[in-house]
């Protein structure tokens, strides 16, 4: 991570569902980003005001609500952009203030860094993974303890194991993953400790893969930490 960039992992919560949001400050600009805002707006206004940072733009993995739940309220107070998949949007009819749909991993210069996403379906239709510097924000494609659900509309589990596949190809072993929730472990893992430990990282065939995604009563889908 280079030294001009500063990290928050923020908790934020509704009911039983825990997420991870994460705001992302230019250290010299003071430029700050913010993926998948949801539930709790006073946590991340606190970092802003700490930091004395303005948003930049807002940077959406899916449509999930948990993770777009505050897009639109983060998007009229600061003015600022929105990104999300152009698949996502338009299978979802997803809509909020200066969305801006992106159609091809070309990087995108924002807030002074240079973000490369990463087309990644699967979890759901047209899902995005963003990368900065070596810090990949996984959303709910790729947790540290596993992958995210195939069950919703447009989920499809042979896109998530190519999404994964193509992430093994992609990132460095020093990559370090912050994703959407966690289950067992803490955010900030690098992708080698996933290769290690994470049996969907380490299936190579997609017939297995689906079939192990896909297995009935699986526990503690949703107990978050």
């Amino acid at each position: 991570m280079k030294t001009d960039l500063i990290l928050y992992p923020l908790k934020v919560s509704s009911s039983t569902i825990i997420n991870n949001c994460y705001v992302v400050i230019n250290r010299a600009t003071k430029q700050a980003l913010i993926i998948d805002p949801a539930w709790e707006l006073a946590k991340i206004e606190q970092v802003l005001s700490n930091e004395g940072a303005s948003v930049s733009a807002i940077l959406l993995t899916h449509s999930h609500n948990d993770h777009v739940n505050l897009a639109d309220e983060l998007a009229r107070r600061y003015g600022c952009r929105v990104f999300m998949g152009a698949d996502e949007i338009k299978y979802y009819t997803f809509s909020c203030p200066f969305l801006t749909a992106i159609h091809r991993e070309e990087q995108l210069p924002i807030a002074g860094f240079s973000i490369s996403p990463i087309f990644t379906p699967g979890h759901t239709h047209g899902s995005v993974c963003y990368l900065l510097d070596d810090v990949l924000f996984s959303g709910d494609t790729l947790f540290i303890e596993g992958c995210g659900q195939c069950t919703d509309q447009g989920a499809d589990p042979r896109k998530l194991f190519l999404s994964l596949q193509k992430l093994k190809k992609r990132l460095r072993p020093s990559t370090i993953v912050y994703p959407g929730h966690s289950f067992i472990y803490e955010t900030g893992k690098a992708m080698s400790s996933l290769m290690n430990h994470n049996i969907y990282m380490q299936i190579e065939d997609c017939d297995l893969f689906v079939k192990f995604r896909m297995r009935k009563a699986q526990a503690n889908t949703l107990v978050f930490k």
